[in-house]
């Protein structure tokens, strides 16, 4: 049986960071969501250039996270930096997917409403 400090410490250097690289796109669709809803007065261009910006920002924060996890003596970077490009990756190809798809979402509803 795995000891319980061995496997807080997996769940804090291992999991968070993967959650950390996949919150800008979850919080891009979200808060479109709650935009679309008119729930907050934020546009959508706001809500996509934030997500951008954490997709950038988020990513740095995982791999000093999974810096702290590795064992002392010399560390191979090469898993941390995973996460970096992953990050970044992930940001650049499904940020641009969801505005694209909320933007035409958007558009539908508001021609649906001039017509009726």
């Amino acid at each position: 049986m795995v000891p319980l400090k061995n496997m807080i410490s997996y769940l804090f250097f291992f999991i968070l960071p993967l959650l950390l690289i996949f919150a800008a796109p979850v919080f891009q669709v979200l808060a479109s969501v709650y935009v679309l809803k008119r729930k907050i007065k934020s546009g959508l261009f706001w809500v996509n250039f934030m997500s951008l910006i954490l997709g950038f920002l988020l990513p740095a924060g995982a791999i000093i996270i999974a810096v702290y996890g590795l064992p002392p003596g010399p560390q191979c970077l090469t898993g941390p930096m995973s996460l970096v490009f992953g990050g970044i990756m992930i940001t650049v190809i499904f940020v641009p997917i969801i505005a694209i798809i909320i933007y035409l979402i958007h558009r539908f509803k508001r021609n649906r409403h001039l017509i009726a």
